[in-house]
């Protein structure tokens, strides 16, 4: 019944697996970013959005190990956190498919910032391909993570309230 179950969900472990790889270069934004927000607010925002895809990507693969694999409950609370953040990756991930996007078909931007930062722009646009694919696996890990969440309800639970007597 494992075995059958790791086999179900290889796609959505690899994404998975592939989301955390891109984390992690969040994680080095947050880390720069974090002792900078205090002299510079308008970094709270890139912040709490990188700070949101940690905790999703986290959170998204302790689901599938407990869960999808092992047939583990947890508590509710998790399922609530690991929506939330979903929710904040989904919108960041289709926002920034959207501006690379265009980006893309307007050449003009990508000759820009070449000539600025002295990139060649076929590598920039290799990079932007890259970011553009990015987006695209979180948009489906996401989509398939609120699908997942659904259908395994039934695995989440409150923790059970003590009584004083």
């Amino acid at each position: 019944m494992k075995d059958q179950a790791r086999h179900h969900y290889w796609p959505y472990r690899l994404l998975g697996i592939f989301d955390n790889f891109i984390a992690v270069l969040f994680l080095f934004s947050v880390m720069v970013n974090f002792g900078a927000v205090g002299f510079y607010p308008p970094l709270l925002l890139p912040l709490f959005i990188a700070l949101s895809i940690l905790v999703y990507t986290n959170l998204s693969a302790v689901f599938a190990r407990q869960v999808l694999q092992s047939r583990r409950p947890l508590r509710s609370k998790l399922k609530d956190w690991i929506k939330v953040n979903a929710y904040v990756t989904l919108v960041y991930a289709v926002f920034q498919f959207v501006v690379i996007s265009v980006a893309l078909i307007s050449g003009t931007l990508i000759e820009k910032v070449s000539d600025t930062f002295g990139l060649p722009a076929g590598t920039l646009r290799g990079m932007m391909i890259f970011l553009m694919l990015c987006s695209a696996g979180f948009v489906v890990h996401v989509i398939m993570t609120l699908r997942y969440l659904k259908q395994y309800r039934s695995f989440f639970q409150d923790s059970p309230t003590r009584t004083s007597e």
